[in-house]
Formats: C-alpha cells, sequence, structure tokens
C-alpha cells in the first residue's frame, strides 16, 4: 500500500494539473451595442426578459452553438446616441478590443466575435425634445428644420462609421442592425401620423447604410411589427418595450441572423385599429419607400419640423427619461 501512495499522489496532481473543460472565454461570442432597449429598460427582468437576453438564450440552445456553447457580451447603455458610441472608451472601441482579443488568442480557434447587433437612434430623437431645443417653441422654423436634418446626417455618419469598423474588424461575423418603432403607433390622432413620418424617415437612414454591400449587414425590422400595436408592445413609460415588445424584436433579430422571416404568435400581431393604419407603411426598414420633401408632398417638411416635439413630447416625460438616463439635469 504504500508504495501506491507515491503513485495515487501523483495521479491526483496530475488530475488537477490537466486542462479544464473549454470555460466561457473559449466559446464563440455574441456583442450587443445600442441604447436602452438593448440593456433591457421596459422588460420586468431586463437581464433575462431584454431582447438582447432572449436572442442570446435562443441562440445559445440552438443547433449552430448547442455543442460549441456561446457567450454573450452586451454593451448596451441607456441614453446612448450615435455619437455617444464613437467616443473615446465607448461602446465602439469596447467591442473592438473584445474582437481583438478574441482574434489574438491562441489558446482557441473557435472564440471570436460571430454575432454582432446594433440598435441605435432613439436617443438622437428624443434630443430634440428637450426643453432647450428650437423645436419646442418653434417647431416650424427654420432652425427646427435644420436641427432634424442634421440629427438624420449625424445618425448617418455615425453608423456608417460604427458598421465600418466593425465590418473591418471582424469581416465574417453575422452583423444585424435593427430599425426604429414609434412608441405612440396606433394611439390616433395627428401625433400618431407625424411619429410615422417621423420614424419613416430616421429608418430610411438607417436602412440605406446598412444596406451598403460592402458591409454585408442584415436588417432586424421591427417598425412594421409595432406598427398600431404600441398600447400592447409598449411598456408603461410609453417609450420602451414591454416584455411582449422584446419578445418579438428578439425573434426579429434572431430571423436576421438565420435568414429566415420571424415567426410569432398571433396575440403579438393582432392590430389596434385606427385610421391611419389604412395607409400603406412609412419607411424603408424592409417597407415601402417613404416621399423626400421634393416630391409628391410639399408639405412634408413642415410636417417633419413638428414631428418630434408633437409626437415625443406627447408621449410625456419622454425628455425626462432621456435626461435621466443621461445622466444630466
Amino acid at each position: 500500500m504504500r508504495r501506491l501512495l507515491p503513485l495515487l499522489a501523483a495521479f491526483v496532481s496530475l488530475a488537477l494539473l490537466a486542462p479544464a473543460p473549454a470555460a466561457a472565454g473559449e466559446a464563440p461570442a455574441y456583442i450587443a451595442i445600442g441604447d436602452s432597449l438593448a440593456f433591457g429598460v421596459g422588460a420586468s427582468d431586463p437581464a433575462s426578459g431584454g431582447y438582447v437576453a432572449r436572442t442570446y438564450e435562443a441562440l445559445r440552445s440552438s443547433e449552430r452553438y448547442r455543442d460549441r456553447g456561446l457567450e454573450l457580451v452586451n454593451l448596451g447603455v441607456p441614453g446612448a446616441t450615435s455619437a455617444d458610441l464613437l467616443l473615446p472608451g465607448g461602446q465602439l472601441d469596447l467591442a473592438l478590443s473584445e474582437i481583438r482579443d478574441r482574434q489574438e488568442d491562441t489558446s482557441s480557434s473557435d472564440d471570436n466575435a460571430e454575432i454582432i447587433t446594433v440598435d441605435i437612434g432613439g436617443n438622437d430623437v428624443l434630443a430634440l425634445a428637450t426643453a432647450d431645443s428650437p423645436c419646442v417653441d418653434d417647431p416650424l422654423g427654420e432652425e427646427c428644420q435644420g436641427r432634424f436634418e442634421e440629427m438624420l446626417g449625424g445618425l448617418k455618419g455615425n453608423l456608417t462609421e460604427v458598421l465600418e469598423r466593425l465590418r473591418e474588424a471582424a469581416p465574417k461575423a453575422d452583423l444585424v442592425v435593427m430599425d426604429l418603432y414609434s412608441p405612440i403607433s396606433g394611439r390616433g390622432g395627428p401625433e400618431d401620423l407625424i411619429a410615422d413620418l417621423a420614424v419613416g424617415e430616421i429608418n430610411a437612414v438607417t436602412e440605406e447604410v446598412a444596406s451598403r454591400p460592402d458591409l454585408d449587414a442584415s436588417l432586424a425590422s421591427v417598425y412594421p411589427l409595432f406598427r398600431g400595436r404600441a398600447v400592447a408592445l409598449v411598456a408603461a413609460d410609453g417609450v420602451h418595450p414591454n416584455d411582449d415588445g422584446h419578445a418579438l424584436m428578439a425573434e426579429v433579430v434572431l430571423a436576421a441572423v438565420q435568414g429566415r422571416d420571424p415567426v410569432l404568435p398571433d396575440e403579438l400581431l393582432t392590430p389596434v385599429a385606427v385610421e391611419e393604419l389604412s395607409r400603406g407603411p412609412l419607411g424603408r426598414g424592409g417597407l415601402e419607400p417613404i416621399a423626400s420633401p421634393e416630391d409628391d408632398d410639399p408639405g412634408l417638411a413642415l410636417i417633419l419640423a413638428i414631428a418630434i416635439p408633437a409626437s415625443l413630447l406627447g408621449v410625456g416625460a419622454v425628455a425626462g427619461a432621456y435626461l435621466a438616463a443621461r445622466g444630466r439635469s
């Protein structure tokens, strides 16, 4: 027995030193970039009920990752604008660092960032509804219209840079971009129509960028599925998705990743009947093109000029929520 003790000790030592099963860091990654939507605000439990968490759980249990495993890196920050993504040390820098570290990790050849989702733009437009915005006092004035056009241009430039740098860093990753929904769609009244037009203009910019062939990105269009259904899909704060809204968004993102049409339960597709729903969908997020001010409707520029204050301020406390999320006074 004494002769066996050294052998047993050696065996135990070797067992302790032997490589452990693949750790979480050895699995491929899903990186999420965005604002409060990515963070999960509006869900009863943001950590598990947000669209990013739901998408991750569905992917992790799918045939693609069931054996390989999948890590979630959720970088979403409530209140983030498209410009915030590009700040030094911001979400884009963190995502690029994560991608680079995984590519340079020689311990595993299967731990790269394989899925990246981006949702942004909601807070860009909410900035036009703050108390110091010219759109509050003079929504039909040139300064307000200029701010709206400037916001669209800034969103386009920022989103373009974000996607270009992500694609350059991760040329083989599934890159998915989400468009916006109107949080008051289906409530009726002029604000509903105006918000629809404004969101359509913003989504047109998002799709224009995401559809560039060199970016090889997919568009996850939630706009048409929220249209007319905000009462059922938006949380009590009047802005963010509730549990059902996040579930719908997760399915749209998952479908974009898997290259298929979304499959949704009937209860999430029952519209709230309003007169405006007889019109064709607006925006280009997988929808019909929206007319430009030079087209059939010469008054569209004026409609869009009042879209932000009339619709966003109409849902109540939206600007306050924006300021609180960004830590401003």
